[in-house]
């Protein structure tokens, strides 16, 4: 990432706001983020976990963003001028309702991407509801689009909803002969629910959870975990976890306890940073993924590659793929909207949105009854082998 740009970030990081100001668009010379006010500059909120757990995916998301905005929306969008306004949730769920709420009420944001995760999506729906400002949200966490909230009009995921996520990985284990299955889940909606919907595609899918452990975000010695899971007789660990330093820390204590049993990861897991994190231990482990960009990338993938590299970024994983379904859509209703662009009509233009533009794999659709706009033809089991994310 250009350097001008992380000394902005840094700059004011204890309020929160990561905002573009004239000094840091004159540093970088030709790059610009936010383009010359007009009557119709657009301010779209990045609201992301750039510190924190998540940050592990955050980051990349917000450097998918950046290089994403200076390939697609440098110039105007059917007569719109696209301005980002940047906020740091810190990975923490009162953050990014203060986060939405400023981008709202006193940055006047259209829409925004984020927040970074499942818990803060779900503490700042109401917000966006109650502003009427539309979050693009790039979390698996099934709740967020959930109709039994009020707020669910005002999210659109643009990641995979774990329903989806988690019956595909399952059943891939099931063909490799998965019996006995042992959860180990991070303490968070996000996997709570993968513990659960586990336990309730057991009989549909043919196999039986026999023990489930979890622990928070920053635990690191998960010995106690692993030997619950041996003295279990698991044949199968299925992980729910999103924290890289979290999976390879149970990957470590399973071999401390001499836990053999096949893994089996969520897409949390799919960042470079956990095989980095996670070193020969994590060879054998099978991840699913959103794409394969930084190992296998389909053609769409590719170029998303092609314009990370071009910026100076080296693709992760997921979360620049998340990151960019969220600009494009963005993207895409701009395209679509004549006139001036408010949080009402931004949403309902999200709503007719279907088979647009996009830098991943599967075919994005929303409608006004579907608001997780990309399903499992996004989706791939892989494999680490030597340090790489395989596509089965």
């Amino acid at each position: 990432m250009h350097a001008a740009i992380k000394r902005t970030i840094g700059i004011r990081r204890g309020a929160g706001l990561y905002q573009v100001i004239a000094s840091a668009v004159l540093a970088m010379g030709t790059l610009a983020l936010a383009l010359p006010a007009q009557a119709d500059t657009v301010k779209v909120g990045v609201l992301l976990s750039f510190s924190g757990p998540a940050a592990v995916f955050g980051l990349p998301e917000r450097d998918a963003i950046l290089a994403l905005q200076k390939e697609v929306a440098a110039t105007p969008i059917n007569g719109h001028t696209l301005q980002l306004v940047f906020f740091d949730d810190k990975t923490n769920p009162t953050e990014a309702t203060r986060g939405a709420t400023q981008l709202i009420s006193d940055d006047g944001v259209v829409a925004i991407i984020g927040p970074g995760t499942g818990g803060g999506i779900l503490a700042a729906g109401p917000i966006a509801e109650r502003l009427k400002v539309p979050l693009l949200a790039p979390a698996g966490t099934v709740a967020i689009t959930d109709k039994a909230n009020s707020f669910a009009p005002w999210i659109f995921r643009v990641a995979i909803n774990d329903q989806v996520g988690v019956k595909t990985l399952l059943g891939g284990a099931v063909k490799n002969g998965a019996k006995r299955v042992g959860v180990f889940y991070q303490e968070d909606a996000y996997g709570k629910f993968g513990n659960d919907y586990a336990q309730k595609l057991a009989g549909e899918l043919g196999f039986e959870v026999v023990e489930s452990v979890s622990a928070p975000y920053t635990a690191t010695d998960l010995t106690a975990d692993a030997t619950k899971l041996r003295n279990a007789n698991v044949d199968t660990v299925f992980m729910q976890v999103s924290i890289s330093s979290l999976g390879a820390s149970f990957l470590k204590a399973a071999q401390q306890v001499g836990l053999k049993a096949q893994i089996y990861a969520n897409s949390g897991l799919s960042q470079k940073s956990f095989i980095d994190a996670a070193g020969p231990l994590g060879d054998g482990v099978h991840v699913l993924s959103i794409g394969n960009l930084p190992y296998d990338p389909t053609p769409p993938e590719q170029k998303l590659a092609a314009i990370l590299e071009k910026n100076g970024e080296h693709p992760q994983g997921w979360g620049e793929v998340v990151g960019s379904n969220g600009l494009m859509a963005v993207v895409a209703a701009l395209k679509k909207i004549n006139g001036p662009v408010t949080g009402e009509n931004m949403r309902a233009t999200l709503e007719t949105l279907c088979g647009f533009d996009t830098l991943s794999m599967g075919r994005a659709c929303f409608s006004k009854d579907l608001h997780d706009g990309w399903l499992d033809d996004a989706l791939v089991v892989t494999t680490i082998h030597d340090g790489k994310f395989r596509s089965h």
